[in-house]
């Protein structure tokens, strides 16, 4: 049976895209929420110009989109301020996952106890990210990066091992019936010739 990797090299290609982004370049995060709260400040701004021609009846959801475009542009500020909670929560989350995954599949040995192993280094460094005792920004916007690219370095190999095991499957199935027996159900209906 052939098992698809599509969703593990997506997955994988997305953690290090983010990864990076995460770890080198903030700043395009921030820009990215700075559109999005701009974009929807400008759009909740002429929502409630136009609703003085009726009356002003949309003029309080005008109000509501600015405030929320407000909220979205403050959302960096709060995650730079709070990232390694924040970090630690999500890699805690995560690490919880990984080590479920890893106890309750039924992997080959050898990818199991990797993925456990991953598991655990996952939930290490959340509760370190957490209980942070230096309180470094930067460095641990770095350590996130890298422990998402990581993350993504095991998605890739999981769809590795997964490329090379439907190989085998398929090698197993070019199997050639030559003696031509007919199988019958019990209803003498010919099933196979």
């Amino acid at each position: 049976m052939k098992i698809d990797n599509t969703g593990y090299i997506i997955k994988a290609i997305l953690l290090l895209v983010c990864g990076i982004l995460f770890a080198f370049f903030p700043g395009v995060i921030s820009w990215v929420f700075y559109i999005i709260g701009g974009a929807i400040i400008i759009g909740s701004v002429f929502t409630a110009i136009s609703s003085f021609g009726d009356g002003g009846s949309l003029l309080p959801a005008g109000i509501v989109g600015v405030l929320i475009g407000l909220l979205v542009i403050y959302i960096p500020k709060f995650i730079a301020s709070q990232m390694s909670v924040i970090a630690g929560i999500i890699l805690g989350v995560l690490a919880v996952t990984q080590i479920v995954k890893a106890l309750s599949k039924e992997l080959t040995k050898g990818l199991k106890i990797l993925q456990l192993i991953f598991g655990i280094a996952l939930l290490v460094s959340s509760v370190f990210l957490i209980f942070n005792p230096f309180k470094g920004g930067k460095i641990i916007r770095i350590i996130i990066g890298l422990v998402i690219m990581g993350f993504a370095a095991f998605n890739f190999y999981v769809a590795y091992v997964i490329s090379e095991r439907n190989g085998e499957v398929i090698e197993s199935n070019n199997i050639v019936d030559t003696n031509a027996y007919e199988v019958h159900d019990s209803d003498n209906q010919k099933l196979i010739k």
